[in-house]
């Protein structure tokens, strides 16, 4: 049972005023948050889950909180129906939301990540305004993406306005967004933003469910963000928001500090509570950051105090100067291994264990110094990750594979495209590397092949077919496993990884001519793509490995460690020196934007970077720093000599002295062993349906993430999906609907953004036809319509979460007998079986009851090929609800145990894209 404190007691039963929750760090926000939402449900029974609305900043927290409110419900509450619609996510991915379920024209846009952004820019260079800005193709291109989010996020100075110039890119950049069906991150907030001032019947149908709204880390957030959460208050909602401004380290990507620090001058009716005790740090750490951002001036005044079960110890916090970097990283290394075995109790009833490698995290400012690290820990043979130094392409492997198109292009021959393979492992030979060779003879960019039919992914899968590259081929009993992966599994991760660039590239470029499509691509990745792109292991977020973490700072914000190394604690190293070189403000007037300061960082951002740095620690906090040589002892760097007054700052604590031998002996000891946590498991039905088929299958495509190469006709399905979704809402809005309504419904929803004129007319065409005869066969059944296209959210326990989307619920009363079906519609696109759909179904079921309280009776496939389509309708029952359920929390066991083995089922490899690169098929003849 969780006792509270009367601060946290009293934000969570604040439910009827604004609320803002000064919440220091380690004091326990999430926690509070997710029983206030309880309180919220339990105190207010005129409230639905639909009617709140979380707004958390990365997907991982969202993660996290959905899973505590969700735990907190079951045990205080029971059975909740609904939970599945309230929203907890990121404001990019509600914004999404919100125009896709309202603005129908909106359900065929997709948003654009940072890397395609940046393809898209090159790809439309001529067109979205950059070359009348005078910027150039590439070298300018990560500018003006800067450029044009400052001109939406920040707020223009009073009486400033945007030359012509600059108005007129942004409206052409947008526009070019708009025709390929595109948002950028900012341009999916602007745009609801817009929707909710000037659309009135927008405005009306968002504002008939909201009445919560909870902003967790406030202080982050940027003008467009907070104008949304002003609009949304507007609409009748209470609104909490939880942060600490102490915590503000995204100023450089537009944060705005002024927003948590005005909130109550803003808003009306405001509760203000500061959580001032936190509960993950020792009083050492407490003081020593408190020691630190008391420099500043500009912060809410409020105190932190140790109240936790960590006790210091004197040697938990040690600051020590080194003649060199050698000397200071020689210090890291041992203290790891004095300090692994430790005994260490992470809650006051938790078991004793011995600190080990993923207890201890390296933080860095800026990634210039993770090289010599890294260096220092392979040499001392003691496991790491790197979360942030992209190094994909020193692996062989990865250059192996970008031969593939050097060799089609020309630019290397039969021999050297030999030697890189041969250099992955000496296990492939020459004759299999030649079958390759000959397999690529079929993707010749200049025979004057059209571009529908040349796909650099294809040509990538039919090389690695053909030369029989399996995972097993890699196998070497002699090299080292990194981290807890096998060396056949990070080339495979790598490989896989590689797969992903090419579809990166080709989201974009796919029609782009072949015989220049080679040269394109070998361009993306030599000049853009080198840095983009980690080594594909480290983004598994199936499994924590047992080694040191290396990130920045600004990366480990809402972690925490045992153990917090900060190295290198220079001037000009932090607070970081100002960037040299030509910047954004070459292109924009500083003297336009509000408080443009934040953009390139003060003392005072840096002091919180710092700040946040120290706070991720329960008990040991190790500062060092070293004059910095450029290689040569005699040559030192003129920039990193002196020590930053960061560390001036804090020697004032009584905690902090200096150490160089201690090796903890004086401390009990214990086995080590990590602390062994499960995290959230994220599952849907296509990762399912992986699995289920074959495990290995779900490895491939989840894991290694391997993807298939795009096809013409890609957007089809998707599209029949978005006009059925409209008719059935429509429906549901008391609309009448017939097929009058087809021409609009397709020139709203069908777009296929490879195909050309003549594909995207038969598509047309055959899109119509569809209608046509499901209006002919249905419409008389419309008044049975109880959910079209419905979330689902399947909390198994256990932080197993499955999610989905149910295509269409009907419900009809016969003879006095209510009868629910769920229906999922088919076309020949879909290749997956009969029993694999029912199956789909049958978690589905599960999701309807989790939503609301009833159990469904029919499970249908509908198959929109058909010209009669037989209802292929099977009764549902308690066993195969229970059934589906225990065969979910099966496969998260093995997900979570990497047991994923090879199914080898003849039948089932039949249909597998991925047996093209798996050993499994020759095994089963």
């Amino acid at each position: 049972m969780i006792t509270y404190t009367q601060a946290q007691i009293d934000a969570i039963n604040t439910l009827d005023k604004n609320l803002q929750i000064i919440a220091c760090a380690g004091s326990g926000k999430t926690q509070v948050i997710s029983q206030r939402v309880v309180n919220i449900l339990k105190e207010k029974p005129e409230i639905h889950p639909a009617n709140v609305i979380a707004f958390t900043y990365t997907e991982k927290a969202a993660a996290e909180l959905k899973t505590r409110i969700l735990r907190l419900c079951k045990e205080q509450l029971g059975d909740v129906p609904g939970l599945a619609e309230m929203y907890i996510g990121t404001i990019h991915a509600w914004c999404l939301r919100a125009l896709q379920d309202h603005v129908y024209e909106f359900q065929k846009y997709n948003v654009l990540d940072e890397i395609k952004l940046k393809l898209f820019v090159d790809r439309y260079f001529k067109f979205i305004g950059m070359q009348d800005l005078g910027m150039e193709w590439g070298k300018d291109t990560s500018r003006f993406v800067a450029l044009m989010g400052i001109m939406r996020e920040a707020e223009l100075a009073p009486g400033k306005q945007y030359p012509a110039d600059l108005l007129a890119a942004l409206q052409q950049y947008e526009e070019t967004l708009r025709q390929h069906c595109y948002f950028d991150f900012t341009m999916v907030m602007t745009e609801t933003v817009e929707r909710l001032e000037q659309d009135e019947g927008f405005r009306e149908r968002l504002g008939k469910t909201l009445r919560y709204l909870i902003v967790d880390e406030y202080q982050d957030v940027n003008p467009v963000q907070e104008h949304l959460i002003e609009r949304l208050v507007g609409l009748g909602a209470n609104v909490c928001v939880v942060g600490d401004d102490d915590q503000t380290i995204y100023q450089w990507r537009g944060s705005d500090i002024r927003a948590i620090q005005h909130f109550r001058k803003k808003y009306p009716n405001v509760e203000y509570i500061k959580l001032e005790d936190n509960f993950r740090s020792t009083s050492g750490v407490v003081a020593t950051a408190v020691k630190s951002i008391g420099h500043n001036v500009q912060r809410l005044p409020k105190a932190m105090n140790a109240a936790g079960h960590q006790k210091y110890e004197r040697g938990d916090i040690l600051y020590n100067q080194y003649a060199n970097e050698a000397e200071e990283n020689a210090f890291i290394v041992k203290t790891i291994s004095h300090l692994r075995g430790v005994a260490f109790q992470d809650s006051p009833d938790a078991e004793v264990r011995g600190l080990d490698y993923a207890d201890m995290v390296v933080l860095l400012r800026t990634w210039k110094k993770a090289r010599i690290i890294m260096a220092a820990l392979s040499e001392a043979d003691i496991p790491f990750i790197v979360t942030g130094v992209n190094e994909l392409f020193e692996r062989p492997e990865a250059k192996a594979a970008r031969a593939i198109f050097e060799y089609l292009k020309g630019e290397i021959g039969p021999d050297a495209f030999i030697d890189y393979w041969k250099a992955v492992t000496p296990a492939i030979t020459e004759d299999a590397i030649n079958r390759g060779i000959w397999a690529l003879a079929n993707h010749d960019p200049m025979s004057g092949i059209y571009y529908a039919h040349f796909s650099l992914q294809e040509a990538f899968w039919s090389f690695l077919e053909a030369a029989g590259i399996r995972e097993e081929l890699f196998h070497d009993p002699n090299r080292p496993v990194i981290a807890g992966n096998h060396p056949e599994e990070i080339i495979f991760y790598n490989l896989g990884m590689f797969s992903r660039m090419i579809d990166d590239y080709e989201t974009i470029n796919f029609k782009t001519e072949p015989k220049h499509q080679i040269g394109n691509f070998l361009n993306f990745v030599r000049y853009a793509a080198d840095g983009y792109y980690p080594e594909g292991w480290l983004e598994n977020t199936y499994k924590t490995p047992n080694a040191v973490r290396i990130m920045t700072i600004h990366q480990s914000k809402g972690l925490e460690f045992p153990v917090v190394f900060l190295p290198g604690l220079n001037r000009n190293y932090i607070p970081l020196k100002m960037p040299g070189g030509k910047q954004v403000w070459h292109h924009l007037d500083k003297e336009l934007i509000k408080d443009q300061q934040r953009y390139e960082g003060t003392v005072e951002d840096e002091r919180r970077l710092f700040y946040v740095a120290i706070t991720r620690s329960k008990k040991y906090l190790l500062l060092s720093r070293a004059p910095e040589w450029n290689g040569e002892k005699d040559k030192p760097n003129q920039l990193y000599q002196h020590e930053t007054i960061f560390c001036k700052e804090v020697a004032h604590s009584p905690y902090l002295f200096t150490s160089k031998d201690r090796d903890y002996s004086e401390r009990a000891r214990s086995v080590p062993c990590p602390r062994i946590e499960n995290q959230t498991l994220l599952l849907n039905f296509s990762i399912l349906r992986n699995f289920f088929d074959c495990p290995y299958r779900f490895k491939m495509v989840s894991m290694y993430r391997f993807v298939q190469p795009l096809a013409v006709e890609m957007g089809f399905g998707k599209a029949i999906h978005n006009m059925l979704m409209e008719i059935h809402r429509r429906v549901l809005d008391n609309e009448e609907m017939t097929p009058a309504q087809i021409p609009h419904l397709l020139k709203t929803h069908l777009y296929l953004p490879y195909a050309d004129k003549k594909i995207q007319d038969a598509a047309e065409r055959r899109a119509g036809k569809m209608l046509e005869d499901y209006f002919d066969l249905n419409q008389q059944d419309f008044d049975k319509i109880a959910f079209a296209e419905k979330d689902i959210q399947i909390d198994i326990g256990g932080g197993i979460m499955v999610n989905g989307r149910m295509d269409l619920i009907k419900r009809e009363n016969l003879d006095g007998t209510v009868e629910t079906t769920i229906v999922d519609f088919k076309s020949s696109q879909d290749a997956q079986s009969r029993d694999l759909t029912m199956e789909q179904l049958s978690l589905y079921a599960l999701g309807y009851q989790d939503l609301t309280g009833d159990k469904a009776d029919f499970l249908q496939i509908y198959n929109l090929d058909e010209e009669l389509p037989h209802p292929d309708k099977q009764e549902l029952t308690y066993k195969d609800l229970n059934a589906t359920r225990e065969r979910i929390i099966n496969a998260a066991k093995d997900i979570r145990g990497n047991h994923l083995a090879k199914t080898c089922d003849a039948t089932k490899c039949a249909t597998c894209y991925h047996k093209r690169l798996c050993s499994g098929v020759i095994q089963n003849g």
